[in-house]
């Protein structure tokens, strides 16, 4: 559970992502996701963490994703 937590905590939303990837100089930034996480996968998770586990399900539901990342740097040589 506490795994989990901290996986979810320091997530990043999808365009808060992108952003930061553009400004660190990244081109071609795409998201693609692999999996999206639905109340089914929160319940596993939460069961027997003495939470309500439908209610926090409920709020969870699609929206975290597993995905694969991709962008381009370009090449600059030193002037």
């Amino acid at each position: 559970m506490e795994l989990w937590a901290g996986c979810v905590a320091g997530a990043l939303e999808e365009n808060e992502y992108r952003t930061l990837l553009l400004k660190a100089g990244f081109e071609n930034v795409s998201v693609v996701p692999t999996r999206i996480y639905h109340a089914e996968d929160a319940r596993e998770f939460l069961r027997g963490a003495g939470l309500d586990t439908e209610r926090v399900a409920a709020q969870m539901d699609g929206i975290f994703m597993a995905a694969f990342i991709r962008g381009n740097k370009p090449f600059h040589t030193a002037v």
